[in-house]
């Protein structure tokens, strides 16, 4: 009996070995396809590498991205649910499932449940928690996306548009002087951003540092300080800034509470 199980266990080694080897061979036979432009083709490799080896979750990834290419989100999202069944420990595969629920599929609390789940397994990855923070937002969850880019803070590695986000929460939550503090940390970060840049990118980052000046508008306004925003609005080439100033000298208070009802 000894021997029979014996023979039995290195039997099914052997074939598991073939199945895992014919998984990369197929594998690479899809990656061929793909090269030449045949997506369909590379795809049933893909899959069929997929069905050949239960524990690697790249075919899977592969797969999802060529569906992805297809316009098959949902088919795509199922593949990336997959891979991280198979290999819950990879990080970057809840990362790939969060941002095409996001993005493709309009289902952005599923993405935040996907990115909660990446930071689980990776925590100390800045970009994701600011990525996580602006899910957050879009869900309406202006606390928790509060926490996140605080978070930023502590770890020094916020970026200019973070600290954007995070002053405009202040402001609609209570703390205008807080988001004021903050926003214009944003403003003295995005000006030594802005000397760095050109064409486009200089364009792009001279559109968010006049973004910036508003909300430190809004902020002055919030905190009921009147005269302030009024003379940086006077000063301000942003091309709303006269409607805002005839808005602030008829009926501030109307400004302010449109301030503390808008969307961050």
């Amino acid at each position: 009996m000894f021997k029979v199980a014996v023979g039995f266990v290195v039997f099914a080694l052997i074939l598991l070995a073939g199945a895992l080897y014919f998984s990369v061979y197929y594998m690479e036979q899809g990656q061929e396809l793909a090269g030449t432009g045949d997506v369909e083709g590379a795809l049933e490799k893909a899959k069929t590498a997929a069905r050949l080896n239960p524990f690697d979750s790249t075919p899977l990834v592969v797969q999802a991205s060529l569906l992805h290419q297809q316009g098959q989100n949902e088919a795509a999202a199922e593949a990336l649910d997959l891979a991280t069944e198979r290999d819950p420990a990879n990080y970057s595969n809840f990362v790939s499932l969060g941002n095409l629920q996001i993005n493709r599929l309009n289902k952005p609390e599923e993405a935040v449940e996907s990115y909660r789940q990446a930071l689980r397994r990776n925590p100390r990855d800045t970009g994701l928690i600011f990525t996580l923070a602006q899910a957050l937002t879009r869900v309406g969850d202006i606390e928790g996306a509060k926490r996140e880019y605080e978070k930023l803070v502590e770890l020094k590695k916020i970026p200019p548009r973070g600290l954007y986000n995070l002053g405009k929460i202040y402001v609609r939550t209570g703390e205008p002087e807080k988001g004021l503090e903050t926003l214009q940390r944003a403003k003295k970060k995005a000006i030594v951003r802005l000397q760095k840049a050109k064409g486009s990118k200089r364009a792009e980052r001279e559109a968010f540092l006049r973004s910036v000046d508003l909300a430190i508008v809004d902020a002055l306004v919030v905190d009921g300080r009147y005269d302030e925003a009024r003379a940086a609005l006077e000063s301000s080439d942003f091309e709303q800034a006269p409607a805002i100033l005839e808005l602030l000298n008829t009926d501030p208070e109307s400004y302010r509470e449109t301030v503390l009802n808008s969307e961050v």
